[in-house]
């Protein structure tokens, strides 16, 4: 095997068949999109073929320390590898764990490297012996089935709060960027939050999912066409993904599950699993576990791995005796 660096390599290898996504995350535009044209890889030849690539973008903090991580908004990575080398069985994990290891080599020196793996990713082995810590993020999958399977999947208090919600409003679908982007803005100001996503790379990417298919955006209307709910949901071949909500403080307490049960069905009758995106663990609790495990999914890890250089973790040790 070989190994080469490549910085923003171009979409057209795409369609070339050199090149590999195993979610939307990993594809060329959105990359672009996310890292403002700044992403970076790495790939593995096998046989003059490409075997495997590790995206990433690196930043340098006070302008000295160099970090490599995932771009804005991009919710999985790591390594991409071509289709015969995720394919089970032990001669094959072996050899990604190869291609794993290869990669890993070739990531430029920095003082901290962070991703998310994506699915696909089933062991840290390579992070392991390159000296990576991991710990695990859980979500909730749902695989697709009939629309009466997955209602009689989901708790009984998940079908009442959409039951009750699609008695005052409906739920439709819209491809209108600039309506999400102003009901989330107004979302938030009716809360007094602020919006701590980047406004600039959302307002690149959510046109381009809508525009490439890739993406939806839903919306909860009253009869008089009042707005009280919206989501947005991108997907790739396998999987759909639950990326962005907002709900009006006074809404029917089942906005948000009735857009979500919409947006399900569209994804069971395209073949995919539902991806709910995380759940999110503030403070001991987990204040989205209720709504995100009433659709009767499977919690499924997602490996988060790490590796901070000796010296910046002896920073932080001492900033946090200091504090302490």
């Amino acid at each position: 095997m070989t190994a080469m660096t490549i910085t923003a390599p171009e979409e057209a290898s795409c369609s070339s068949g050199t090149d590999f996504s195993p979610t939307i995350f990993h594809e060329p535009w959105w990359l672009r999109l996310a890292s403002g044209e700044a992403y970076s890889e790495v790939t593995v030849e096998s046989g003059g073929r490409l075997a495997g690539r590790l995206p990433f973008i690196s930043r340098r903090r006070f302008g000295l320390l160099k970090t490599i991580h995932m771009p804005s908004l991009t919710h999985y990575l790591g390594p991409a590898l071509a289709p015969e080398y995720e394919r089970p069985g032990a001669v094959k994990s072996f050899k990604s764990i190869e291609i794993h290891m290869q990669l890993l080599t070739q990531l430029p020196k920095a003082m901290h490297i962070w991703f998310r793996l994506h699915p696909a990713i089933a062991t840290t082995l390579a992070f392991d012996r390159a000296g990576f810590s991991n710990l695990a993020q859980w979500t909730v999958e749902i695989p697709p089935a009939a629309p009466t399977e997955l209602w009689k999947r989901m708790r009984d208090k998940t079908r009442n709060a959409i039951r009750r919600a699609s008695e005052v409003m409906q739920a439709e679908t819209l491809n209108d960027s600039a309506f999400f982007f102003d009901f989330y803005n107004d979302c938030l100001r009716d809360t007094g939050r602020q919006n701590s996503y980047d406004k600039e790379c959302l307002k690149r990417l959510i046109p381009e999912a809508l525009s490439r298919g890739r993406g939806r955006v839903l919306a909860a209307r009253e009869a008089d066409g009042t707005p009280q709910a919206a989501i947005f949901t991108v997907w790739d071949a396998r999987r759909e993904y639950y990326f962005m909500s907002a709900r009006r403080p006074k809404a029917h307490f089942g906005a948000v599950s009735l857009l979500l049960w919409s947006a399900l069905q569209e994804a069971a009758a395209q073949g995919r699993v539902f991806d709910m995106d995380g759940i999110h663990v503030v403070d001991g609790q987990c204040p989205n576990l209720l709504l995100l495990s009433g659709f009767g999914g499977n919690f499924s890890p997602r490996y988060c791995v790490s590796r901070t250089n000796a010296a910046l973790s002896l920073l932080q040790t001492a900033r946090h005796l200091v504090r302490r």
